[in-house]
């Protein structure tokens, strides 16, 4: 396992108890598959009653870019793809936090523009000449 992802200090966020890093890790790995948006959803809700809407903001754009950060050379590689896999897994996860209840339909739509901004900005420093022209309006 990777222990750089169990060891984020989150500096400039609220983020510092242990059991605060533990649930954001989490979070930050989780998959978009059943299981992955099942930790999403619950611990999306918990910072949510906490009023803690900037940390979870933070920890939904580490979400969105953490497959780059796994693995910058294949997105180096294949940046169209990549790139597109990423819209695509943001894109479940806004539909998936839309059905449930408990989240807001602004905060959904809030956090989803942070993602696909940070996605956006990622690239950008991976691949500068990537997001000019035309995909830059995607």
């Amino acid at each position: 396992m990777n222990m750089e992802s169990y060891t984020r200090e989150f500096k400039g966020s609220e983020l510092k108890t242990p059991f605060d890093q533990m649930r954001a890790n989490a979070m930050i790995n989780a998959g978009h598959d059943d299981r992955g948006l099942s930790v999403l959803h619950f611990n999306i809700c918990a910072f949510l009653n906490q009023g803690r809407r900037n940390d979870i903001h933070y920890i939904l754009k580490l979400w969105a870019i953490e497959p780059i950060n796994k693995n910058a050379q294949k997105f180096r590689k294949y940046p169209e793809a990549g790139y597109n896999a990423l819209l695509k897994r943001i894109t479940i996860l806004e539909k998936s936090l839309s059905k449930h209840r408990n989240i807001g339909y602004w905060f959904t739509k809030d956090a989803a523009a942070e993602m696909r901004n940070a996605l956006e900005k990622e690239m950008q420093n991976l691949s500068p000449n990537f997001l000019q022209g035309e995909r830059k309006t995607a």
